[in-house]
């Protein structure tokens, strides 16, 4: 009874499903739809988990800024490139070269990962 009463004219928001729409964000010129989903097939099978935001791989599917400055996400793999503490644990958001911006987005300023040094290693390797 009392939470009725508390709860009264406060908005509830229903769990979302998987596929709705957590949010767009444009960063860096680019624009990305983040929907609600599972990143692993048994997440989805269990009772206790509700859909969550799902971010671009930008590993599978990588992006870039105009200067060809890779972007990044905090949770994202590292690269063979990685410059912090190492751990079994480590992502992007570890690494001195991951610069933050807006949500869990940022950039890679390695060196190494910048577009025309990726495009000069592709043309020595052919």
């Amino acid at each position: 009874m009392l939470t009725k009463v508390l709860m009264q004219g406060v908005e509830q928001s229903p769990t979302p499903k998987e596929g709705d729409l957590y949010k767009e964000v444009t960063i860096f010129g680019k624009t990305f739809r983040l929907l609600y989903g599972y990143y692993e097939s048994f997440e989805r099978e269990s009772p206790f988990n509700d859909p969550i935001p799902i971010y671009p791989d930008f590993i599978k599917e990588p992006h870039y800024t105009a200067e060809g400055i890779p972007i990044a996400t905090e949770m994202q793999n590292v690269c063979e490139f990685y410059n912090g503490k190492n751990d079994e644990d480590s992502s992007c958001s570890d690494c001195s070269f991951f610069q933050k911006y807006e949500e869990l987005f940022g950039l890679c300023n390695c060196p190494q990962n910048k577009r025309c040094c990726k495009e000069r290693a592709d043309v020595k390797n052919e």
